[in-house]
């Protein structure tokens, strides 16, 4: 519940704080004092819409701090446990709102800086303002439908969160399925693309080196002649030539000279070695070079094999890869792709049969749950109906209709339900947002409130000018059911009316006066006495009525007081 609130430059307020607790709360004061701007104050607080006209003449910005008691709220500390804006087992939170006069708004939670729309998700599970224009939830169908669930007992509460359940469950499959069915559907030009890259691969026959072995054998076919006529020239120099003396010829002709003389000098015979060395080594050399004159082959047809093969794994490259070996790697990751597609099938009828099972499922926990809704509907519309008309509203016909889609499945399940009203005899029911009286939607809403009192709802609930047009006996029973919410929830309102005003714990004054040629705004908790004079204002002049309306007021508030302790708040 909101613990205090605190306004600084909002509208006439300079700055006001106010200390709320439980129970029955209402501001009251004359006309034009700014009582409604206390709920503006709390409705900027709460995120909503706000312009920069609502900033104090001459203030750069515009703030409101509200502290509450989250004890027991556990939506509220799971939504802030999970922003890690909550320190463990703490039970106060501090919201603010500053608005600059450039119209910038910055929201705080705890002291730090958030989104508009986070701050709204959680000032949506503390605040339910309810004026003649603003935050009227109930005129929207999924508030009806949220309502009637708050009606149900345990039973309800657990066939709505089973359905929820099956409803995520079926939401799971269904998307599975629908991303392995477009995955089917690619699957047979994708199984194409990737069957004629492992065709194409494979048929290549690919090995680690072959390319630098073929450049190698390209670059010997196309130079066969030149190498050929360098070979015959060497092996005929070195140890072929006909008629002609030779390097082997030469030295075997300077082995025998040195044969003769070998005798005459100790190192002669070392040369003579050397020189057998020298003509062995070319010996071998003639050899080799024979050898490869042998195995050069000059035929066209074998370099253009060569090339052909040289360009077709060029080819390959620049689709597959810059080497043989990463293009071999491509073809085992191709295969192992493929691997996969032998499966979908498999998978895609598992996935059907489990998603039939959850909607099978959904569907019975759905109707049940409309069964449900429909006998809360029945029990209800009555009970409603019944406290609009202690509220004067004596011929009015109340409808909550539950209309089944079985085609449009939700987490609340198939229904859409709705409220319909009929003020007056004669007249259709009409939905709840047709209502032209703001005073007509504001007693409907609270009958329906009166319903709910005791329900796990917002703490906090905040009535502007609920009381409007109404009187006598009638003001008297809003009073009473506003006691009645007032008992489980904190209850804050603004009222002319003496009657909600002796039914409250608290009583708080909005006045303004006129200091330095500026209007400025004030709220105080009123005491016990000053209260007797409040409500003996508000009952008539007490210039001429004096003693009688201070007595009334006297007697109004201690009614009050034997209401509430009568039936306590808990």
């Amino acid at each position: 519940m909101l613990d205090h609130l605190l306004i600084r430059n909002i509208a006439l307020f300079e700055e006001a704080g106010i200390q709320f607790g439980t129970g029955l709360h209402v501001l009251t004061g004359e006309t034009g004092a700014g009582k409604s701007l206390v709920v503006d104050a709390v409705n900027f607080l709460c995120g909503a819409k706000a312009d920069k006209d609502l900033i104090r003449v001459g203030a750069e910005k515009a703030y409101v701090e509200g502290i509450f008691n989250i004890q027991g709220l556990s939506a509220v500390k799971d939504q802030l446990n999970t922003m890690q804006m909550l320190e463990e087992d703490e039970d106060q939170l501090i919201l603010s709102r500053e608005m600059s006069i450039k119209g910038r708004s910055v929201f705080r939670v705890n002291g730090l800086a958030v989104t508009g729309a986070v701050y709204q998700e959680l000032t949506a599970k503390l605040i339910d303002i309810h004026g003649q224009h603003e935050h009227q939830s109930l005129l929207n169908d999924q508030a009806h439908l949220n309502f009637l669930d708050l009606l149900g007992d345990s039973a309800h509460e657990e066939l709505r969160l089973l359905t929820r359940e099956a409803f995520l469950l079926y939401s799971q499959h269904k998307k599975s399925l629908q991303a392995a069915q477009k995955s089917s559907l690619e699957r047979n030009e994708r199984f194409d693309v990737l069957e004629m890259r492992r065709r194409e691969l494979s048929a290549a026959k690919l090995k680690p080196g072959e390319e630098e072995e073929l450049q190698q054998e390209k670059n010997m076919l196309r130079n066969a002649d030149k190498m050929i006529q360098a070979i015959e020239g060497v092996c005929n120099a070195l140890t072929e030539s006909d008629g002609e003396e030779t390097v082997l010829s030469l030295i075997r002709q300077s082995d025998q000279l040195l044969e003769r003389i070998k005798d005459f000098h100790p190192d002669f015979p070392s040369f003579q070695a050397r020189l057998d060395s020298v003509y062995y080594e070319i010996e071998e050399i003639g050899r080799e070079l024979s050898a490869y004159l042998r195995e050069i082959n000059a035929d066209e047809s074998r370099l253009e094999e060569v090339e052909t093969r040289l360009d077709l794994l060029r080819k390959l490259q620049r689709k597959y890869g810059p080497t043989t070996e990463a293009m071999l790697k491509t073809l085992s990751e191709v295969e192992q792709e493929l691997k996969q597609f032998e499966t979908l099938e498999e998978d895609l009828e598992k996935l059907q049969r489990d998603l039939l099972e959850s909607e099978k499922r959904y569907r019975e926990l759905a109707l049940s749950l409309s069964a449900s809704r429909k006998k809360l509907a029945s029990l209800y519309e009555k009970k409603i109906e019944s406290v609009l008309h202690e509220l004067n509203m004596t011929a009015t016909r109340f409808i909550i209709q539950v209309m089944q889609d079985k085609s449009q499945f939700s987490q609340d399940g198939m229904d859409k339900v709705s409220m319909l009203i009929s003020a007056n005899t004669g007249e259709e029911p009409k939905p709840l947002a047709k209502i032209a009286s703001g005073g007509e939607l504001s007693r409907v809403m609270l009958a329906m409130k009166t319903m709910t009192a005791q329900k796990n709802e917002i703490p906090t609930m905040v009535f502007d000018e609920i009381d409007t047009g109404v009187s006598g006996r009638t003001a008297q029973i809003i009073a009473q059911k506003l006691w009645d919410i007032a008992r489980f929830r904190q209850v804050i309102c603004v009222t002319h009316l003496h009657q909600l005003a002796s039914m409250a714990n608290s009583q708080f004054l909005v006045s303004k006066e006129e200091k330095d040629a500026r209007t400025s705004a004030e709220v105080r908790l009123l005491k016990e006495d000053e209260r007797v004079v409040e409500i003996a204002k508000m009952l008539g002049d007490l210039d001429t009525q004096g003693d009688s309306s201070l007595n009334h007021a006297s007697v109004l508030l201690k009614d009050g007081a034997a209401y509430r302790a009568k039936l306590p708040g808990i």
